[in-house]
């Protein structure tokens, strides 16, 4: 063989080699949009006609999941609707400093009592008690974009922080330094969350967040088929009040054959524990309508998984949570010793996945 033969063979070698890689490389991109007067950021997967719409300047709120133009998650119809009449009802919303309810204006750690300011108007309140719900970050707008970037190997992601320590009406209802980081990643056709809680002040921190993601397969809700895959269901005092007691039972008394059941016309807004996990430390719930499914994944920092599936909506969420509802007072108690708790200078650490499938 000729050396110029072989140069040329090297080159179309190399050059083919090139190829799949450069496309796979273009696959994934970020985009950066304005939508009703609001930046969103667009995690894109093009051979999958997947679209993650994410708005920080509403609380870091994950406003669309789209696969082949339909919905994973529920949408949002307005962002601007959406922030002014404060209704969690789409896309997927961040809970925290606390998720779900508390039983008073009040809240205890480690035995000090700290009140909650209801005229500040940065936390929802909950019909016939009004009880405090979903924490004070839900819309606040003050998330910042820190990092972005797209490539085959790490697919299309975004991080976003939040400097809790530096909004005084954020402090005084929950005045520990904190600050959140939240990275969204689209990669081989999956939604990846990872969040960080950074303790940056000189006190322990407790630590209660959790998501909201509204899904709504297709097919009637009560043809619905629906996965939970742990071993506890927590008792309520009522299903009005819906504060959980601190007593649990086996979830198969709950729900018969929680692993796969029918949804019928069941009511749940009930919190699981004991997730079944796989040799990864991975815990699995799913819904599935007639062709369409969603698989919520928890990484081993979300050990609780609330369900939500009211019965005048059609939808479902699947809700990955570091504790259960009311877990400060319930901790203060003595009726829930699980309660995270972030010494200073530590940064806790954990994963969530949506998967879609049939979409």
């Amino acid at each position: 063989m000729r050396l110029g033969q072989r140069s040329s063979i090297l080159s179309m070698a190399l050059l083919f080699s090139l190829i799949p890689a450069s496309l796979a490389a273009a696959n994934y991109s970020v985009v950066k949009r304005m939508v009703d007067g609001y930046a969103t950021y667009h995690l894109l997967d093009a051979s999958r006609k997947m679209d993650v719409g994410i708005v920080p300047g509403i609380g870091n709120f994950v406003y669309q999941f789209k696969e082949g133009g339909n919905n994973v998650l529920v949408p949002a119809g307005s962002l601007k609707t959406y922030a002014q009449n404060r209704q969690i009802d789409c896309g997927i919303p961040l809970l925290a400093p606390w998720a779900d309810r508390i039983d008073h204006y009040y809240y205890y750690f480690q035995n000090k009592k700290y009140l909650l300011n209801g005229s500040l108007g940065n936390f929802l309140t909950t019909p016939p008690y009004n009880f405090p719900i979903h924490g004070t970050v839900v819309f606040n707008p003050n998330w910042e974009v820190i990092k972005q970037g797209a490539s085959e190997a790490g697919g299309a992601y975004i991080t976003s922080r939040l400097e809790y320590y530096k909004y005084p009406g954020l402090v005084e209802q929950f005045p520990f330094a904190q600050i959140y980081e939240i990275t969204y990643r689209l990669k081989d056709g999956k939604l990846e969350n990872t969040t960080r809680v950074i303790n940056i002040g000189k006190s322990a921190l407790p630590v209660f967040l959790g998501y909201h993601p509204f899904f709504r397969p297709d097919g009637p809700r009560e043809d619905w088929t629906v996965s939970i895959q742990a071993a506890k269901h927590w008792k309520v005092d009522s299903y009005k009040r819906l504060i959980p007691t601190g007593e649990t039972e086996p979830t198969d008394n709950y729900v018969p054959h929680a692993s796969e059941f029918t949804l019928g016309k069941k009511f749940f807004d009930d919190s699981f524990s004991g997730l079944e996990r796989n040799a990864q430390g991975l815990g699995h719930y799913w819904v599935k309508g007639k062709t369409e499914k969603v698989e919520l994944v928890f990484g081993k920092g979300f050990t609780f998984g609330h369900v939500w599936a009211p019965l005048d909506k059609t939808l479902i969420c699947l809700e990955p949570e570091t504790s259960i509802t009311n877990a400060f007072n319930l901790n203060h108690e003595g009726k829930f010793p699980g309660l995270t708790v972030l010494e200073p200078g530590k940064t806790f650490k954990a994963s969530f996945w949506i998967v879609p499938s049939g979409y």
